[in-house]
């Protein structure tokens, strides 16, 4: 009996050290790692500043949440490709990204997993949704040029010439780029000269080859140059054809830089090709206005700008004079959906007040390019700035341009028609473009990046294009290899004023 009694003893302390053993191994167990239920890969739908819907702008925008804690927030537009990396933290219902010093709190709706975020960034008012996606593919990336760095154009080792660009976005990814350009090495005839960019993955741009859309008619208004483009979609017909393009651009018969003009032409196709409208060419005549001396040197009427008022057949047409009064700019209104019968319905002279140089010095508007704001009821303008530079063998180009726009009457019925009212208007300086702010000497012939009507696409950004220029200091040899002084350097670069 003792025997059994020892026996159950052993057999209790071993089930009871059994116990423990079990019990103290579910004790120590480490617990299951528990996955960020919010990782994966979440595509932008809709982006809003002040209200205003800039969604259509962005080619892709995601946010790449990780299984631990980092955080991808990645966006590509017409002006580059924007990477930013941090960390990001999660609730039940938010997920805050922290990115340098700037955090971003999203809600988040677990029903349709999307993040949605509201708040203020760089003092405006701005919403973003993204939803989650199973898959995203980036566009693939081809390796072209920054918007910011040289576009397009030839060896600076031969002899030719890009600048006075006009410029129309077209979607999210298509740039068409009309500028003023020579068709041979070593020929001064100007012709103006077509590229179409395509955006690539990595925020760069690919240009196709140049392509001469339009050149001088000989015994005409414009036998000796064709110069200063500027290109608007609408509704024109002319001798019955229905054509979808407006160009205006300055055409002369001189040698000496005097007595220009203006003309247009049609295309049905926004890369040609162009049509010259004979019947009323040119358009802003010289020669017929009062402002006409014979004998005496005077530049003439040029360097138009178009702008459509109902996206349409009504326009605006502006240009630079030059004349013995003075140089100011001019704004004509026509009604140009009949080009057999076209009509001229208003015209005023833009006012100087207001206008500035890049030191703050008065000035008057001349070479400019102009946009439409819809939403802000505004009138952009980039122009040259006067006085000339001096030194470095180029004292015929300016060091900067600069950006201003009008604040026109916000219950206007009609776009822009402020302009003619007699309305007292004064501009307003947005940003000078010059040497600090590229590195380059010589800062001319601006144009703003519009959308196919001339008007902004986005009404907190006023990207631009200009035309860089050297000066002889940059080489040790200025004329080397037969290089025109200057001349042959004009290339077009890319700069993004943000409001």
């Amino acid at each position: 009996m003792f025997k059994s009694i020892r026996k159950i003893t052993l057999i209790i302390l071993f089930v009871v050290f059994t116990g423990m053993l079990v019990g103290c191994q579910n004790h120590t167990e480490e617990p299951p790692i528990q996955q960020h239920p919010y990782a994966g890969t979440y595509l932008l739908q809709s982006k809003t500043i002040e209200g205003h819907d800039v969604s259509g702008q962005i080619v892709y925008g995601i946010i790449e949440l990780s299984t631990t804690t980092q955080a991808i927030m990645t966006e590509l537009d017409a002006y580059g490709l924007n990477e930013q990396t941090g960390t990001y933290v999660y609730t039940d219902q938010t997920v805050t990204l922290t990115i340098g010093l700037r955090q971003y709190v999203f809600d988040y709706d677990s029903t349709d997993q999307t993040l949605s975020y509201a708040g203020r960034l760089s003092r405006k008012e701005v919403t973003m949704s993204y939803q989650k996606q199973v898959s995203f593919i980036k566009p693939s990336t081809n390796g072209g040029q920054p918007f910011t760095e040289r576009l397009f154009g030839e060896s600076l080792e031969e002899n030719f010439y890009n600048y006075a660009p006009a410029i129309v976005m077209e979607g999210n990814d298509t740039m068409h780029v009309w500028f003023c350009g020579n068709g041979e090495s070593g020929n001064v005839t100007d012709y103006i000269v077509y590229r179409q960019g395509k955006l690539q993955g990595d925020g760069t741009w690919i240009f196709s080859d140049r392509n001469l859309v339009l050149s001088s008619t000989a015994g005409t208004w414009d036998s000796r140059h064709v110069c200063d483009p500027t290109v608007i979609k609408g509704n024109f017909k002319y001798k019955g054809t229905d054509y979808g393009y407006l160009m205006s651009f300055l055409g002369c018969v001189t040698n000496d830089s005097s007595r220009n003009e203006v003309g247009i032409a049609v295309s049905q196709s926004i890369e040609g090709p162009w049509v010259k409208v004979d019947e009323i060419n040119p358009i802003a005549n010289y020669y017929t206005s009062n402002e006409y001396t014979n004998d005496v040197w005077t530049w003439g009427y040029g360097q138009p700008s178009l702008v459509s008022v109902d996206q349409s057949g009504k326009v605006l047409l502006f240009y630079t004079k030059g004349v013995l009064s003075g140089t100011y700019q001019y704004v004509e209104l026509w009604d140009l959906s009949n080009l057999d019968h076209p009509q001229k319905l208003n015209e005023a002279q833009i006012t100087n007040a207001g206008v500035v140089n890049a030191t703050g010095g008065a000035d008057v508007i001349n070479n400019a390019d102009f946009a439409y704001d819809p939403v802000l009821k505004r009138l952009y303008v980039i122009k040259e700035d006067f006085p000339y530079a001096t030194g470095g063998g180029t004292d015929w180009l300016t060091g900067a341009n600069t950006v201003m726009y009008l604040n026109l009457d916000p219950n206007e019925t009609h776009p822009m028609q402020t302009l003619f009212n007699g309305s007292p208007l004064r501009w307003q300086v947005v940003k000078s473009i010059g040497s600090n702010e590229t590195g380059f000497a010589r800062v001319h012939n601006g144009g703003l990046v519009r959308n196919p009507y001339g008007w902004v696409i986005n009404p907190y950004q006023i990207p631009v294009l200009f035309t860089r220029s050297d000066v002889s200091n940059d080489y040790p040899d200025w004329p080397l290899k037969g290089q025109w002084p200057a001349l042959h350097t004009y290339r077009i670069y890319g700069y993004l004023i943000e409001l």
